[in-house]
């Protein structure tokens, strides 16, 4: 990215980040619920999009580092909680992802759900860390020595996050371990030829992807005040492996693109009902109709919202490009509209 596009995106960044203050508070949950839900998709897509990893185990990462930032940020830590909450994910990401380096394919995938019902029951369980089922309260974060209690602000700070996070994914797949994912990802025989430690690539990639996981529930704790095991159960995990489908693996915009499509869709479907006085049939329809969407991009897009908004810019950049072509004369046209009753006297002379 040029330096003039940086100084643009960074713009842009400052320009969202003081927006949200002007947002309502339900509109500033709107924008930090999406910001968080990507924020965990750009982990994920790290894993599974770049290095190759299947995970479904993503909604007990985003667990583990809200209960950690929970815990410490009761204590008093406060900014230091959600550095923590993204220390503690890498490390469980890390330990889960150990199997991988034995196991392939299918034969992982179901190693992490395995490991997904175990932290969801160890959730219910250690009532001394997470509260049981009753579920931790937790304190507002403390940031620069000022409590952030608003929706907006949390909106901002989860923004600024979001870019920090991009940012430093992208930055990460510039350098020699990030183009190390990619070779892994297409075929790690070809990987171990080339020299590439596979153990330890696939190590950074579970570290750096249970690290922003991580972030991502210590925001979650922090913006609902309450981390409960009901939040972080395998449905979040379908939810975030729903991002990638929809919004397209490999690609950083799709994390976001799949992540303001899962969760505004579901919140539109429940708007239009309250709207048309069909709340509960539409509420009880909201999950069925939220499948349909995802297997509608299976059949007909596979590659996601990334691809399709790709594809369309390409069409309307030709389409512009047609139309510029019609309406300028070819240099025929300008001959002849300077000398036609020349050519037409040259004609009758002969």
């Amino acid at each position: 990215m040029s330096r003039r596009r940086q100084i643009a995106a960074a713009a842009a960044v400052v320009l969202a980040v003081a927006g949200c203050f002007a947002l309502g508070r339900y509109g500033a949950y709107l924008v930090h619920a999406v910001a968080i839900s990507a924020i965990a998709a750009l982990g994920l897509n790290l894993l599974t999009g770049f290095a190759g990893q299947i995970s479904f185990a993503q909604g007990a990462l985003v667990g583990i580092g809200a209960y950690t930032a929970g815990n410490l940020g009761n204590a008093g830590w406060g900014a230091g909680a959600v550095l923590a909450g993204g220390v503690a994910g890498g490390v469980a990401s890390v330990v889960i992802g150990l199997p991988a380096l034995r196991l392939r394919g299918l034969y992982y995938a179901i190693a992490t759900l395995a490991a997904q019902f175990v932290l969801e029951y160890l959730f219910k369980i250690v009532e001394p860390l997470t509260r049981g089922i009753s579920g931790m309260n937790v304190s507002p974060l403390v940031l620069l020595g000022r409590t952030v209690a608003s929706d907006q602000a949390y909106a901002a700070l989860s923004l600024a996050l979001l870019a920090i996070t991009w940012a430093g994914l992208q930055r990460l797949m510039h350098t020699n371990v990030g183009r190390s994912f990619l070779v892994v990802r297409e075929n790690e025989l070809v990987a171990r030829g080339m020299g590439i430690d596979v153990v330890r690539v696939k190590l950074w990639a579970f570290l750096v992807s249970g690290f922003v996981t991580g972030v991502s529930g210590a925001l979650v704790a922090f913006t609902t005040r309450l981390a409960t095991p009901e939040a972080f159960s395998l449905q979040l995990s379908v939810d975030q492996v729903a991002m990638l489908i929809v919004g397209g693996q490999g690609v950083w915009a799709g994390s976001l693109l799949g992540a303001t499509f899962v969760v505004l869709v579901p919140e539109a479907i429940q708007r239009a009902g309250e709207a048309f006085k069909a709340a509960n049939l539409l509420s009880a329809s909201r999950e069925m109709a939220f499948g349909l969407l995802i297997i509608l991009f299976l059949v007909f897009e596979p590659r996601g919202l990334a691809a399709l908004l790709r594809r369309l810019g390409r069409a309307l950049s030709r389409l512009v490009a047609s139309r510029a072509s019609r309406a300028s004369p070819t240099p025929a046209a300008l001959a002849t509209s300077r000398y036609p009753a020349t050519g037409g006297s040259r004609e009758k002379a002969h």
